[in-house]
């Protein structure tokens, strides 16, 4: 199951558009490329720690994580 999620799109995860509009930005369309990511490359595409951690709390509840992440 986790497997086909991967490549389903970021659109999935219910956030706010400008948090999905930075990821677009910065080529993360699916979340296996998101979860490949962790929050250190996240913070340098400006997101808040307010937004990384909404952004983690949507994939565990997924079942999915962020690179790094327990």
């Amino acid at each position: 199951m986790e497997e086909k999620l991967r490549t389903q799109s970021i659109n999935r995860l219910n956030v706010k558009d400008n948090i999905l509009k930075v990821l677009e930005d910065n080529n993360i369309h699916t979340l296996g490329t998101l979860c490949g990511k962790s929050k250190t490359n996240l913070k340098k595409l400006d997101l808040t720690q307010s937004q990384i951690n909404k952004v983690e709390i949507e994939l565990q509840l997924m079942g999915l994580n962020l690179k790094n992440s327990l």
